[in-house]
């Protein structure tokens, strides 16, 4: 008994180890130590590689250099701002002059940092309303919780609305993001599925899909083009460019919630992801780690949103602490999001499937570091692995290519 409890403090001392090499040295800006207006930070956006701006629950924020601060409000002299909640931010270089966009809970102001605008899309009238998220891909997408509105589809000058009247199954648009080659565009709604626009919009709903819930609060394209979506209840999904769907949640895999809120991929083709109410999640190397404030020197467990700066820092907006500086988080290089290995169920009682696509050798080892079967080598398929005279407890199985190895822990029930 006494050798099985150091072996689980051992285990629990390399896992802190790997949270303090991979997480970063923490600057945490509030209004307490630094010119920020309001400890709710609802959206992040960078228009250069030096100048941060800070959307807050009251007034829009600017960090500079990271050490300069000043701020704009409704009342600010020619800032014409709707409102001083900022809901939403999206810089754009591809209109001349470079352009902010600053959705408020009372319209879009836009910026060329020489003047101030707040006429922009009128004509379409949920952009006079609670502006969740913006994207601009040579047109402007800006979605409300009223509905989508979309610039130039057509015709010139001429905006698109998409709305429970003509299509769409919720009128709260939560998230707008596009590929690398600007040829698909993802939107997250509020109950009413995905939807992905490739010259004509599709939905993906629990009626006619595996999308497993209707709430997408946001969506990544990855490297290879999948669509990685946040749910509020079902975890992390998985659009495959084939179509397929794939699903992570806390029973199939060691995701530590399944409330997720944002995510984003680093030039590495890894994820993090905030939670709604239990901090954040790092996804590299086909395993996910779990960071809050019992385990790191995070402020807050409810990050609002998340943003890659430059020299690969990462910014996360919290909901009651201010704003979050990880610098050069540890990254794992030439990471693919795996969706070719799955190992399920992961709490069984009979069989244990593993499906993958190239030669791989397995081991299977009891709690106690002894190895259960010989070792297998398998190939590219599914496979069935018959447990019927493995003890009740935790195993350990061994993934192993070529060029790399993977760990699943797994519990038989009884």
């Amino acid at each position: 008994m006494f050798a099985r409890l150091k072996l689980y403090y051992l285990i629990y001392l390399i896992s802190l180890n790997v949270f303090a090499q991979n997480l970063g040295e923490i600057t945490i800006y509030n209004t307490s130590n630094s010119g920020l207006t309001y400890n709710q930070v609802n959206c992040l956006e960078f228009s250069d590689d030096s100048t941060l701006w800070v959307g807050t629950q009251n007034k829009l924020n600017i960090l500079e250099n990271s050490t300069d601060w000043w701020s704009v409000d409704a009342n600010t002299t020619g800032s014409m701002l709707g409102s001083n909640i900022i809901k939403s931010l999206e810089w754009t270089e591809s209109t001349s002059p470079p352009t902010m966009f600053i959705g408020t809970t009372n319209g879009i102001t836009t910026t060329t940092l020489d003047s101030w605008d707040d006429n922009y899309g009128w004509s379409c009238d949920p952009n006079n309303g609670i502006i969740n998220t913006l994207l601009y891909n040579d047109k402007l997408w800006a979605g409300s919780t009223d509905g989508l509105c979309v610039e130039g589809i057509g015709g010139e000058g001429e905006w698109l609305l998409k709305n429970t009247e003509n299509g769409f199954y919720s009128n709260n648009i939560t998230s707008i993001k596009n590929n690398n080659t600007n040829t698909s565009v993802a939107i997250g709604t509020m109950n009413g599925g995905l939807v992905i626009y490739e010259n004509d919009f599709q939905i993906y709903y629990t009626s006619n899909s595996d999308i497993l819930d209707n709430t997408v609060l946001d969506v990544a394209f990855d490297q290879n083009n999948n669509i990685i979506i946040c749910t509020p209840q079902a975890g992390l999904g998985v659009l495959t460019e084939n179509g397929s769907w794939i699903w992570f949640n806390t029973i199939n895999s060691t995701l530590p919630s399944n409330s997720l809120k944002n995510v984003i991929v680093d030039n590495n083709n890894n994820l993090w992801i905030s939670t709604l109410e239990d901090g954040l999640i790092y996804y590299t190397n086909n395993s996910f780690y779990h960071y809050n404030t019992e385990n790191s020197a995070l402020p807050d467990d409810i990050i609002n949103c998340l943003i890659l700066g430059p020299e690969n820092n990462l910014w996360l907006g919290t909901d009651n602490s201010g704003l979050v500086k990880i610098t050069a988080p540890n990254s794992s290089k030439n990471t693919s999001f795996d969706c070719q290995t799955r190992v399920y169920p992961t709490i069984f009682n009979f069989n244990i499937n593993i499906e993958i696509l190239e030669k791989t050798k397995i081991q299977i080892y009891n709690e106690y570091g002894q190895l259960v079967d010989h070792e297998q080598t398998l190939y590219a398929g599914l496979h069935t692995i018959n447990t019927e005279s493995y003890t009740k407890g935790i195993y350990i199985l061994k993934l192993k290519t070529t060029d790399s190895q993977k760990s699943y822990k797994l519990i038989k029930h009884y």
